[in-house]
C-alpha cells in the first residue's frame, strides 16, 4: 500500500516525495502513528522529517550565567582591546585619507 513509491535510506527511515505525500496523505499519517519515520524530499533534497516524537526543545541561551562570566573576566583585557581597535581606526583612516576616499 505504501511501500509503492518509498524508498528505505536507514533501517527506521524511509524517503517519501510531496507527491507522495500528498497523494497518500492518511496512509503516511497512519503508518507516522505506528512509529514509522520519514525523510521528505522535494525536488530530490530533503526538506524535513516526520517522526513521531516531538522534537527536541529548543535551547535558550543563560545569560544570567553569560554576564556573571563577562563580569568576572580582568578589567584590563577591555581597555587593551579598545585601544587595540581605536589603534586600527586610526590606521585605516589615514590609510584611506592617503588614498584621496577621505575629505
Amino acid at each position: 500500500m505504501l511501500e509503492q513509491g518509498v524508498r528505505h535510506i536507514l533501517s527506521d527511515m524511509k524517503t517519501l516525495t510531496m507527491r507522495d505525500l500528498n497523494r497518500k496523505t492518511a496512509s503516511v499519517l497512519d503508518a507516522v502513528e505506528r512509529g514509522e519515520s520519514f525523510e521528505l524530499h522535494r525536488k530530490g533534497k530533503a526538506v524535513g522529517y516526520l517522526t513521531h516524537t516531538a522534537p527536541p526543545p529548543e535551547r535558550k541561551p543563560d545569560w544570567k550565567a553569560h554576564f556573571a562570566w563577562l563580569r568576572r573576566q580582568p578589567k584590563a583585557r577591555g581597555r587593551t582591546l579598545l585601544a587595540e581597535f581605536e589603534e586600527d581606526r586610526r590606521r585605516l583612516r589615514a590609510r584611506e585619507q592617503a588614498m584621496g576616499n577621505l575629505p
